[in-house]
């Protein structure tokens, strides 16, 4: 495909009188600046923020289907700072369930 694309390019541009150490310097003038954007694009893009490796790992099967404490693992282990831990929760699930006395005076 690439060489029947040049093959034209080429037919077309000696049919116009052009001369063929034209098209070739021209063709490598293309590859130069095409090298020079990838280049320049690699240094410039930004990388992935750390914020976002907690929805790469929701996005998994595994993360779909394992219980409530398997996830909780698999978050705090992309986590630069784990924010979900275990006993907080269990400490706080229990203070709700317990009976909350009333303030009645008569």
């Amino acid at each position: 495909m690439f060489a029947d694309v040049m093959f034209f390019f080429v037919t077309v541009a000696v049919a116009l009188g052009v001369s063929l150490s034209f098209v070739a310097l021209s063709l490598l003038v293309l590859a130069a600046g095409l090298a020079a954007l990838t280049i320049w694009f690699w240094i410039t893009a930004r990388p992935e923020p750390e914020a976002l490796a907690p929805l790469e790992i929701m996005s998994q099967a595994e993360f779909a289907q394992s219980d409530e404490e398997t996830r909780k693992q698999m978050l705090n282990s992309v986590r630069a700072i784990p924010v979900i831990s275990a006993e907080s929760v269990t400490s706080t699930s229990k203070a709700h369930d317990a009976p909350q006395a009333t303030n009645e005076t008569k």
